[in-house]
């Protein structure tokens, strides 16, 4: 079965807490997207079996029983087949009911002990069943069994039993397509920008960056409108943004999903510490590419206040599918 990239899933949390450190808000951020996953999971979950119709997973070839069987029959086709439902029909060969464990459980217990029960007499009748139709999606099974809390639903078309889908057939087509993602593709970009009463305060902080990287080995780049950093194999990690001729903002670029993996960065976060500017502004921009072609986007927008030590902002979380 094929999917096209069409749905869309974008959760936004807001931040309020006090900062200790620029490395404090950005271990908050990544910890926090890891424990978003599992509730974004769960509705990339739900947006694939939209897009999956019972047909393709219902169980086609059924066993059923005789409305006039003994009950006796119920237990052995559950000990063989290990199913828990089957549904019922009459000797006109026409759908009369369904029958499952919990009928034999509970409804035998309540029935007077000296009848010979019949399939019948602890069915649930054809008037009382919920169906659902073979071209109704995957999401829509699921729901009607925890609406109905039932662990199976037969498929009907035209009147016409078709199949059953259960519990298991959602968890199974569920663990096929969505295994757990394997990220191909990582790109995460920083913008942190500066705000103060000293415009000197910035120029001071780019030429300290500047001093650290290029002692630590990282390549140092002018160009007309940014001083680029890279390391040794060429790939650019920073960049020192200029607008009308004066330091505008500094852009970190890895391929990471915690920036704080990288020392550097550490140590840039301590020199960017160091002024006490009034204002931190950051936008941060996470893009996850998975096996599926799945896109997974974090942006993150913060402010960090100098004198209340405060941070306030949002994430955005967003999949594309």
């Amino acid at each position: 079965m094929l999917f096209r990239k069409l749905s869309t899933i974008e959760r936004v949390y807001n931040i309020g807490m006090e900062h200790d450190s620029i490395n404090y808000v950005f271990n908050y951020i990544t910890n926090f997207i890891k424990e978003s996953e599992r509730d974004l999971v769960k509705l990339y979950d739900l947006k694939v079996l939209d897009k999956i119709v019972i047909n393709d997973i219902m169980t086609k070839d059924l066993v059923i029983l005789d409305e006039e069987e003994s009950i006796d029959e119920l237990g052995k086709l559950i000990k063989q087949y290990r199913h828990m439902g089957y549904p019922v029909f009459n000797s006109n060969e026409e759908l009369v009911g369904i029958v499952t464990f919990d009928d034999l459980r509970t409804k035998k217990s309540s029935m007077p002990r000296l009848k010979k029960l019949k399939i019948k007499d602890i069915m649930t009748k054809k008037d009382e069943i919920i169906s659902i139709s073979p071209y109704s999606s995957a999401s829509e099974a699921q729901k009607i069994m925890v609406e109905y809390d039932i662990g199976r639903v037969l498929v009907v078309d035209d009147g016409k039993l078709k199949g059953i889908v259960t519990k298991g057939d959602i968890v199974r087509t569920s663990e096929i397509y969505n295994p757990e993602p394997k990220i191909n593709k990582c790109s995460h970009i920083t913008n942190i920008y500066f705000y103060g009463d000293n415009p000197k305060k910035v120029e001071e902080l780019a030429e300290e960056i500047i001093v650290l990287m290029g002692a630590r080995g990282y390549i140092i780049s002018e160009k007309e409108d940014f001083i680029e950093i890279s390391d040794r194999e060429w790939e650019p990690i920073a960049k020192i943004m200029k607008r009308n001729g004066k330091i505008d903002h500094i852009s970190i670029d890895t391929k990471l999903i915690n920036i704080l993996e990288l020392n550097i960065i550490k140590e840039v976060f301590k020199l960017i510490e160091k002024p006490k500017f009034e204002e931190v502004i950051i936008t941060d921009h996470i893009t996850l590419v998975d096996e599926k072609s799945a896109i997974q986007r974090i942006i993150t927008d913060v402010t960090m206040f100098e004198k209340s030590m405060k941070t306030f902002g949002t994430i955005t979380v967003r999949i594309d599918f």
